[in-house]
């Protein structure tokens, strides 16, 4: 993950009780500096500029700074550094592999875990040590929520495949093709998977091992963004049956679109905010005519009979559950919550 991050400013250069130090503490009072982490400062004005993960990772190399040249960017603050997505941003201390100690020390700035690490299980991040995105998807889906783990090893398997060059080619254009090409996808991120199975199979310990187990398992390529992570991860505690994602559709004059979620003949469709917002994605066209765009592709979506009903929904609605059940019940999609579980298990460790 590149990000231009404003320089960090030392106490210490100079000698923490020098007048160099007292100075920034001083600017600091004042609200012209913010202290990032004891010694370590940066203007105010450029910390307020940054984004949560932004300002994690600044974090992260002032609290590296004061550390063993051996300690490793772990758990949630790799997420942070490789760019992965999170359901919340870290916001809390840095998270070190440290290979010096044999026990975890937790303090309100840093979470040293205990060594070692393997040097392959280490990779730099913008002249970070950091864990490979292998290894933080172990670590992240054993320490973490259900949902972070998810969010986090379906962008592990996403990058696999994108590595793979499964999503280089933009002539897949047919139903033989697309068929050929969902294929591919799902045998490279197997593949991943079971490289994830097999890690944790012998990883350490038993802390976190069910969970992680039931995240390797239940995560797929398919989620092109967080957002629709946390949409499937909705579909599921709702109950609905395994939706297929990004499924293509054909009629007689060749491609017609593609769907976020189809459940049955019923079509879901994420929206998040760039696709209306953001001047890139939009491609130049003002909201209102990527609205018609929108409502002229779903109407030969309907004709291609490929779907039968549309439905919408955005961050809101699967944050909130209840308008997202809503839409599901307009379109006639069966919700099942206490059979999701047998329904959404087709793999195997």
């Amino acid at each position: 993950m590149s990000t231009s991050l404003p320089p960090l400013v030392f106490a210490a250069t100079h000698g923490s009780q020098s007048r160099h130090g007292s100075a920034l503490r001083r600017e600091a009072r004042r609200g012209v500096f913010h202290r990032v982490h004891p010694g370590a400062y940066v203007s105010t004005a450029d910390w307020m500029r940054l984004d949560p993960r932004q300002q994690h990772v600044l974090t992260v190399r002032a609290v590296l700074a004061g550390l063993s040249s051996s300690a490793v960017v772990s758990h949630a603050s790799a997420v942070a550094l490789h760019g992965l997505p999170s359901v919340d941003w870290p916001r809390g201390p840095v998270h070190v592999i440290d290979p010096s100690r044999d026990r975890m020390h937790v303090t309100d700035r840093v979470v040293r875990h205990p060594g070692p690490i393997d040097g392959q299980d280490v990779v730099e991040v913008d002249g970070l040590p950091v864990t490979n995105v292998a290894r933080t998807a172990v670590d992240r889906s054993r320490t973490a929520s259900f949902a972070d783990g998810v969010l986090c090893v379906d962008a592990v398997l996403r990058r696999a495949a994108i590595l793979a060059g499964c999503f280089a080619s933009v002539a897949r254009r047919d139903p033989t093709s697309a068929a050929g090409h969902r294929s591919r996808v799902e045998a490279v991120a197997e593949d991943a998977r079971q490289l994830l199975v097999e890690r944790l199979a012998r990883a350490p310990g038993t802390r976190g091992l069910s969970t992680a187990r039931r995240v390797a398992l239940f995560a797929t390529p398919w989620a092109e963004n967080g957002g629709e992570s946390l949409c499937r991860l909705a579909l599921f505690e709702l109950g609905t049956s395994e939706p297929e994602m990004q499924v293509e559709f054909f009629d007689g004059s060749g491609f017609v679109g593609r769907c976020d979620f189809v459940i049955g003949d019923a079509a879901l469709e994420f929206d998040g905010k760039a696709k209306y917002d953001d001047e890139a994605i939009r491609a130049g066209k003002v909201p209102s005519a990527v609205v018609k765009a929108e409502k002229a592709r779903e109407r030969r979506l309907l004709r291609s009979g490929g779907v039968s009903v549309i439905g919408r929904c955005d961050a809101d609605d699967v944050a909130l559950r209840v308008p997202l059940a809503r839409t599901l019940h307009d379109m006639h999609v069966p919700l099942r919550p206490r059979q999701n579980a047998k329904m959404w298990a087709p793999r195997q460790a």
